[in-house]
């Protein structure tokens, strides 16, 4: 969007020396004294660019012209002249600082007209992109083509429209309300109210449309209210989109510890199973073992009877040839050759075949006993490393939890802030619904009749008072970030008081704040603005709470520091600044520093000359 800068203003007369100041088109500061003429340049640019007429000073007899140099947006320098006692404004497409000498290029009104752009306020509109705008005036939609005054009000702000009650931006009178907030509405959104449709204002009418309007208001009230402290939708989706990238992180580095444990959880069950098995093995050969334990001495009790068997046998003779033991026969009448039951010698070989099959079985047995007990230890040994084993897993899924535990509590944490973003994200889309339905209810020919406030956008407003809340933060204001710009009352809203009920001090500064935040961020959002920033002492009257006036009546250092610090490196259209104070630090290289002295010896006395005649210089003093 095209912008307008400040060159030079300058007065000439026929029988005066011109008196001129020159503008840098980043920052200038213009300081001194009382009655040096300071708001007397307000005036003047105010003057040239449509107000109804010029200051009477005594500083300003002989000189009859004021010439304001302006650059426009395409680069060209020009110039607008026009007499001090009024008139219309002379165009020049050169940059002039004496009497002009040749006719003018154009000739244009100074009052605005909706008829003709032959004049100052529509070549100055088109310049920057605001021609035949058109703003509402009443509750009716009855509309006005934009005029350039309504502009001055938002960007050239003399010192007793600095310290006013009035809200930034209105004039107090209740007739031009409308008019005044719909101008502030047009540079907050770049959006004018040419789609209105004017409605008959019968009574019926008026009320439906205020009861619906009381709704939607109502409704984004409490929108308003739910997302006060919360950043704005921007920042949030910026926010979110980080918060999915580190979700996905820790989702990944979650399931990768979750695919290790699981992995461990299956060997380990495996080492479980085969432990199982080894102890079933373990019991059933323990078990086996006592068996054959009893079975082992059951064949040596055996093989001790029948050993004690056949000593006995021995012993009686029960073995040897001779009478029968048995039935008494002598050997000559025993029947050798025939079956006895008590054949002596049948009986002892009888043992001796028993003692063999039962040391043969016993010897089996040994055996067997020997390789059970061989593989009762190779399971025992198994037993031993499957614990250990299965330990040590144990510990790495342990170890695996312990990991993942954090980095789980991490995982819910950042689930829920996503789902606060989200929540509030959804709030906001709420807002833009509820805004839809307010521009669907101007667009209803039976139904509209808005009020001023309805025309400002709650989320223009938000991102309007997170500007101001920046810019007095910069200026070291005290509880900056509560600052805001309500737009039920029309007015900064500090400290939970209204702008206009505090001293005149609080009021000039955040009215500074105001205006400059206000062109901050029509050009941060490429949204038309007149370019420039006129302030008549932002910072001369005020005090912090906790400070009392200083002796010498001067403002905090640190205030008046920060506030040129700021001017300087965070607002990229142009500004100046005319104030009593001198700034406490030299001033960048593409600031200009103009220090009027009230002296006619030092340095220059003011914008004018003295009206006695006395000799004086027209020298700028430049510092840093």
């Amino acid at each position: 969007m095209g912008r307008l800068a400040l060159s030079h203003l300058t007065f000439t007369g026929t029988n005066a020396a011109p008196a001129s100041v020159d503008f840098s088109p980043h920052v200038t500061v213009i300081h001194g004294p009382s009655d040096t003429g300071k708001s007397f340049i307000v005036d003047a640019i105010d003057f040239v660019l449509g107000a109804k007429e010029l200051k009477e000073i005594p500083e300003r007899e002989g000189y009859s012209r004021v010439l304001l140099g302006l650059e426009l947006p395409t680069g060209e320098r020009i110039t607008l002249a026009r007499s001090v006692d009024g008139g219309s404004v002379s165009l020049y497409r050169s940059d002039i600082r004496v009497e002009p000498s040749t006719p003018a290029d154009e000739t244009l009104a100074a009052k605005h007209s909706a008829t003709s752009t032959k004049n100052i306020s529509r070549f100055l509109l088109d310049q920057v992109g605001l021609d035949e705008k058109q703003v509402r005036k009443n509750a009716r939609n009855e509309t006005h083509m934009l005029s350039f005054r309504d502009l001055t009000r938002l960007c050239l702000i003399g010192e007793t429209e600095m310290q006013a009650e009035e809200a930034p931006g209105l004039s107090g009178n209740p007739v031009n309300k409308t008019k005044e907030v719909s101008a502030l509405k047009l540079l907050l959104t770049g959006e004018d109210d040419s789609a209105l449709t004017a409605v008959p204002s019968a009574q019926e009418q008026k009320r439906l449309r205020g009861a619906r309007q009381e709704v939607v208001e109502r409704m984004l009230s409490q929108l308003e209210s739910q997302l006060q402290d919360v950043a704005e939708p921007t920042e949030l989706t910026t926010q979110l989109g980080k918060l999915n990238s580190t979700i996905d992180e820790h989702s990944t580095m979650i399931g990768s510890l979750t695919e290790q444990r699981g992995q461990l959880l299956v060997a380990h069950s495996k080492l479980q199973s085969a432990d199982n098995a080894q102890r079933s093995e373990y019991s059933d050969a323990a078990a086996l073992r006592q068996r054959f334990t009893l079975l082992q001495k059951q064949y040596e009790s055996d093989l001790a009877r029948l050993e004690m068997i056949a000593e006995a046998g021995n012993l009686l003779g029960y073995f040897r040839r001779g009478t029968c033991v048995f039935c008494g026969a002598e050997p000559a009448s025993q029947h050798l050759n025939l079956d006895c039951e008590g054949d002596a010698t049948s009986f002892g070989a009888a043992v001796e075949s028993e003692t063999r099959k039962t040391q043969g079985l016993l010897d089996d047995l040994r055996v067997t006993i020997e390789s059970l007990d061989a593989r009762t230890e190779v399971l025992r040994t198994s037993i031993k490393t499957t614990r250990r084993e299965a330990l040590s897993l144990q510990k790495r899924i342990e170890n695996l939890d312990a990991r993942m535990n954090p980095e789980k509590g991490n995982l819910r944490e950042l689930l829920a802030k996503r789902s606060e973003i989200e929540k509030h994200l959804g709030l906001y889309e709420q807002v833009k619904t509820f805004e839809d339905m307010i521009r669907r209810i101007a667009d209803e020919t039976e139904a509209e009749v808005a009020t001023a406030v309805a025309g400002l956008s709650l989320t223009a407003v938000r991102e309007f008072s997170a500007e101001i809340s920046k810019r007095l933060a910069e200026w070291d204001y005290p509880s900056a970030a509560s600052v805001r710009y309500d737009r039920n009352e029309l007015d900064i809203i500090a400290g939970d008081q209204r702008r206009s009920a505090h001293g005149k001090g609080v009021r000039a500064v955040l009215h500074a704040a105001f205006t400059l935040a206000l062109a901050q961020y029509c050009f941060d959002r490429e949204l038309p603005h007149p370019g420039f920033v006129v302030l008549d002492s932002p910072l001369v009257t005020y005090r912090p709470p906790d400070q009392s006036i200083d002796a010498d009546g001067e403002p905090p250092e640190g205030v008046i520091r920060a506030f040129y610090r700021d001017i300087q490196a965070n607002f990229d259209g142009q500004i100046i600044v005319m104030e009593n104070t001198d700034p406490l630090d030299p001033l960048g290289p593409d600031a200009r520093d103009i220090r009027f002295t009230k002296h006619i010896d030092v340095g220059r006395y003011g914008f004018l000359p003295v009206v006695d005649g006395a000799e004086t210089t027209d020298t700028l003093v430049i510092e840093g």
